[in-house]
């Protein structure tokens, strides 16, 4: 009988950033924590063009992933590759380090 074949998927990470705050990249969720793909060990760079740089690691393919994003003005989004979506960096960092504690009113929708 086999076992399980351990399947890979690369992720690449498009990572720029801008004097005025804006920034995005990719991450790979590794010990209850969200890592740059850049400043993953086995990360590959694979170059630079128009202020963006371009970096690639092979991971498990059930590794949960995200792109993170935040614009000029500083309005965030965070989409990880196991549906989830946040709008802030803080909580999607909560959420990777295991805490459960409801992040939005119920009510209203708003922060807490």
């Amino acid at each position: 009988m086999r076992g399980k074949e351990n399947v890979m998927k690369t992720v690449w990470s498009e990572e720029r950033q801008t004097g005025m705050g804006a920034t995005r990249y990719h991450a790979v969720l590794l010990d209850k924590r969200w890592i740059r793909v850049s400043d993953c060990e086995d990360a590959r760079y694979e170059g630079r063009e128009y202020g963006v740089e371009t970096w690639e690691i092979d991971v498990a393919d059930d590794a949960v992933t995200a792109s993170f994003y935040r614009s000029n003005s500083g309005r965030e989004r965070i989409e990880a590759s196991n549906g989830l979506e946040w709008k802030s960096f803080e909580a999607a960092e909560r959420w990777a380090s295991g805490a459960t504690a409801p992040t939005t009113c119920p009510c209203c929708g708003r922060e807490m």
